[in-house]
C-alpha cells in the first residue's frame, strides 16, 4: 500500500496510510503516523512523536516531531507534533513537539525552506510562511496569514487571521487580525489587499477600519476599547474584538508613528 524505497528506514511500529511515498535515506521512526498520500522526501526525518495528515509533503532534510529546545523538557512525555492535511513543508523545515501539550499545524499551509515552528506552536489553516521564518515556543497563528522571509516571532506572541507580516520583521507583541505588520512591533494599518482578495465587501472593510481606528487612534486602553465594543457586530469585527478580549501576555504592536487615517474612498 505504501511505496518505501529500499534505502529508506521505516521502523516497525510506524503507521503508514495508503499511497504513502518514502524516498531514499528518509527515516520514519516507530510511533510516527503518516496519513494517506503523504510524501516524505530524501533525508527527511519523521520522529516518533509526529502525526502528519493526508496528502502532506515533507521536503528534504526536514525534521518533524523533534524534541523541544527546552532545557527542562521531560523526554518521556507523550506530547506530539500534529500536522494536518495537504500541507507543503519544504526543505529543512523543523516542527518540534510540545512541552505542555501538542504542537499543532492546520491544513493547506505552505512552509518554505528553513521555517522553524517551536514547541507548543499553533498554526491555523492556509498560511504561507516564506524562507527562514522562525516561530518561538507557544506562538499562536490564526488562518490565512502571509509572512515574508526571515521574520521572527517571540515566544507567546499571538497573530490574528489574515495578517501580513513584512519580510525580516521582528515581532515581540500581538498583531490584531486583518492588519499589516512592518519592521519592529508596529502595524501600518489594515491588510487592505488581503481583505479584498479574501472577498470582504466595502461595508465590512469600513467596519473593520472603524474598529481599528478606535483601538489605535482613540487613545483608549484595551480595557476601555472593550467597553466601547461590548456588543460588536458579528463577523470580522467581532473576531478582532474577541482577539483583544482573549488578553495578551506580550502587549499589542503599535501603529507606525505618523500613519494617516484613511478616507472612505481608500477602503
Amino acid at each position: 500500500m505504501a511505496a518505501v524505497h529500499a534505502m529508506a528506514v521505516v521502523e516497525s511500529g510506524a503507521l503508514l496510510g495508503a499511497g504513502v511515498e518514502v524516498a531514499p535515506f528518509a527515516v520514519v521512526e516507530s510511533g510516527a503516523v503518516l496519513g494517506d498520500g503523504c510524501r516524505i522526501s530524501a533525508h527527511a526525518v519523521v520522529k516518533a512523536h509526529a502525526t502528519i495528515g493526508a496528502n502532506t509533503s515533507v521536503g528534504e532534510h526536514a525534521v518533524i516531531g523533534g524534541d523541544p529546545q527546552d532545557l527542562n523538557f521531560d523526554r518521556t512525555l507523550p506530547n506530539r507534533a500534529i500536522v494536518g492535511c495537504e500541507n507543503v513543508l519544504r526543505e529543512g523545515v523543523t516542527i518540534h513537539r510540545g512541552t505542555v501539550g501538542d504542537s499543532r499545524v492546520g491544513d493547506r499551509n505552505y512552509l518554505m525552506c528553513g521555517v522553524h515552528l517551536g514547541h507548543d506552536v499553533v498554526l491555523g489553516d492556509d498560511c504561507v510562511l516564506a524562507n527562514n521564518v522562525l516561530l518561538a515556543g507557544h506562538v499562536y497563528f490564526g488562518d490565512r496569514i502571509v509572512v515574508g522571509g526571515a521574520a521572527v516571532f517571540h515566544q507567546f506572541v499571538r497573530v490574528g487571521s489574515l495578517v501580513m507580516v513584512q519580510g525580516m520583521g521582528r515581532v515581540g507583541q500581538d498583531i490584531l487580525p486583518f492588519t499589516t505588520e512592518v519592521e519592529f512591533n508596529t502595524v501600518s494599518g489594515l491588510n487592505r489587499v488581503g481583505l479584498k482578495r479574501a472577498g470582504f465587501d466595502l461595508e465590512t472593510r469600513q467596519a473593520l477600519r472603524a474598529c481599528f481606528d478606535l483601538f489605535y487612534r482613540s487613545g483608549l486602553s484595551p480595557r476601555l476599547f472593550l467597553e466601547q465594543m461590548e456588543n460588536p457586530p458579528p463577523g470580522p469585527v467581532a473576531e478582532m474584538v474577541a482577539f483583544v478580549r482573549a488578553g495578551s501576555k506580550r502587549g499589542y504592536c503599535q501603529i507606525v508613528a505618523g500613519t494617516r487615517k484613511l478616507t472612505d474612498e481608500e477602503n
